[in-house]
């Protein structure tokens, strides 16, 4: 059997079931063992909420053969704005009062001492001929962004994510202030990232921007489960941006 839904399933096993194939559409032995393990992680607490279709899509795809994983009712885990960063190993939430005690100094070689390698076609939003494969982010936050990454690749397909915008790169470290302002911004320590600026601007409140959204939810609901703060949602302006501390 292959498909495109099954490389959304294998993407989604290899985040949450310890799937080590490829990703290339074909149901083989090691895809039907990864959908087999599912029932034993699915009510471990360090796991986020994920699609129950692409879950469905998975014990379909044993069931034609005739096996029986059992039954996959109910949710994966914890997925709220409260989650903690199980990555951190500190006390939080963390503030943007404690960034430089948190990450060292603004600009300092650990500030693009990590990278994140995105799992779709993603281009600089202001030079669509310039393809993003990966960015380089601060060391402590670059496993907690790749999980993230990971996690959407298996919720949205190809299209939905480019509907959303999601592969257009709005940066990540930048080290400089905040917009308007004189303190340094959460992009000089690498810990934000940046989405489609051009249809979420700045002051865009929820009316306007495009990732305040309904098909967007699932987008922040990831990065709210490991601990990342989205400005539109806390505060309602700069959709485009999501960071590693809270306000």
């Amino acid at each position: 059997m292959y498909s495109d839904r099954v490389k959304r399933v294998q993407r989604l096993l290899r985040v949450e079931a310890g799937y080590t194939g490829a990703i290339d559409g074909i149901t083989g032995a090691r895809t039907l063992s990864a959908v087999a393990r599912v029932p034993e992680v699915r009510n471990r607490p360090d796991l986020i909420g994920v699609d129950r279709q692409l879950v469905a899509a998975g014990q379909a795809i044993l069931a034609s053969l005739g096996h029986d994983p059992g039954p996959m009712d109910g949710r994966w885990g914890p997925q709220t704005d409260a989650a903690y960063l199980a990555w951190s190993g500190a006390d939080l939430p963390w503030r943007q009062a404690d960034m430089a005690g948190l990450f060292g100094p603004a600009g300092s070689a650990r500030c693009t001492a990590g990278r994140v390698n995105v799992p779709w076609r993603m281009v600089l939003a202001w030079d669509p001929a310039q393809v993003i494969t990966s960015f380089s982010c601060h060391e402590l936050v670059a496993p907690s962004a790749q999980r993230a990454f990971d996690r959407i690749a298996a919720i949205y397909s190809r299209a939905q994510i480019e509907d959303l915008g999601l592969h257009l790169y709005g940066g990540c470290y930048n080290h400089r202030p905040k917009r308007g302002g004189t303190s340094l911004s959460t992009h000089a320590y690498g810990i934000a990232i940046d989405f489609d600026p051009a249809r979420n601007r700045l002051n865009w409140d929820k009316d306007r921007a495009r990732l305040a959204q309904r098909d967007a939810v699932p987008f922040w609901d990831v990065w709210a489960a490991e601990g990342w703060t989205s400005l539109g949602r806390a505060r309602d302006f700069d959709w485009m941006h999501v960071q590693a501390v809270g306000l």
